[in-house]
């Protein structure tokens, strides 16, 4: 297609509009311009093909031969464009939400909540993905990222960052591991995948870390499990630990100097659906 040997879409929509209407002023308010915008732009778009389209008829127009011809194209061109976009926007719509997070937050915090989101949403599919590892969300194709980041980070050019709160790491054993009555320098300390982040947390506290026994469980997903099962000592924001502490499954140890961390939805930069927009504004009401 020639761009170059089209008349302007303008010209165009104000001739369809007349066309369908049946008057230059009904056109114009379908269109929110001035009658006399409509009836310059379908005079022009005459001179421009040569050829007379309308003719009045008292308040009304009538088209020509001509003008009918190009009317009866114009309603198969604008319906394909129509029914194209309306198919765009339904598909787009039932398209799933995929969303990247830890294992933590995921299962202790997010999940546990889904529920109510359907129950505002029912239309729309959410698809949890827990990985620690940071992912490029476009090249990727994730929707967005529940990410904990610590004091210090700085929104990058590819992606809007929303905070949603902040959250202080804390210490916490079994019940059945603090009743040994062991110093937390002496428990054993579960340590995941992230060890150097984990043992700078516990290094804050003043323990000295080379002399810690580390329990290593290979897997992020069962950190929390083994803390629970009085496999060592752990650490976790306060929000991963919240539902284990009143439960009484865990304690906190009295230990001072960890970090203070941001959770945030972390969004790819450029336009996005309104699902997405509102999972993303549904998170904020959770945390």
């Amino acid at each position: 297609m020639r761009w170059r040997d089209l008349p302007s879409l303008s010209a165009l929509r104000a001739f369809d509009a007349t066309a369908r209407s049946g008057s230059f002023a009904e056109a114009g308010r379908l269109l929110n311009v001035t009658h006399a915008a409509v009836t310059q732009a379908v005079r022009g778009l005459e001179v421009e093909l040569g050829v007379a389209l309308v003719r009045r008829a008292g308040r009304t127009v009538a088209l020509t031969g001509a003008g009918e011809q190009l009317a009866r194209a114009l309603d198969d061109g604008f319906g394909t464009v129509a029914a194209g976009i309306a198919s765009l926007r339904e598909t787009e719509s039932r398209r799933v939400v995929r969303v990247t997070t830890t294992t933590f937050i995921a299962e202790t915090h997010v999940m546990p909540r889904l529920p109510e989101f359907w129950a505002k949403h029912p239309g729309i599919e959410v698809a949890m993905s827990p990985s620690p590892a940071k992912i490029d969300l476009a090249r990727d194709g994730f929707d967005m990222a529940i990410r904990a980041l610590s004091d210090g980070w700085v929104e990058g050019p590819e992606e809007e960052i929303r905070p949603l709160c902040r959250s202080q790491v804390i210490a916490v054993c079994a019940p059945s591991l603090a009743a040994q009555g062991l110093h937390p320098q002496d428990m054993p300390w579960v340590i995941g995948a992230d060890k150097h982040w984990e043992l700078a947390e516990v290094g804050g506290t003043g323990l000295d870390v080379t002399r810690l026994k580390r329990v290593e469980v290979g897997s992020p997903h069962l950190e929390m499990s083994a803390c629970r099962q009085g496999l060592g000592a752990g650490t976790a924001t306060d929000i991963i630990c919240r539902a284990d502490l009143e439960a009484g499954r865990l304690i906190k140890l009295p230990l001072t100097g960890l970090p203070v961390v941001t959770y945030a939805v972390v969004l790819p930069r450029g336009p996005r659906r309104a699902a997405v927009e509102a999972f993303a504004d549904w998170l904020k009401t959770i945390f």
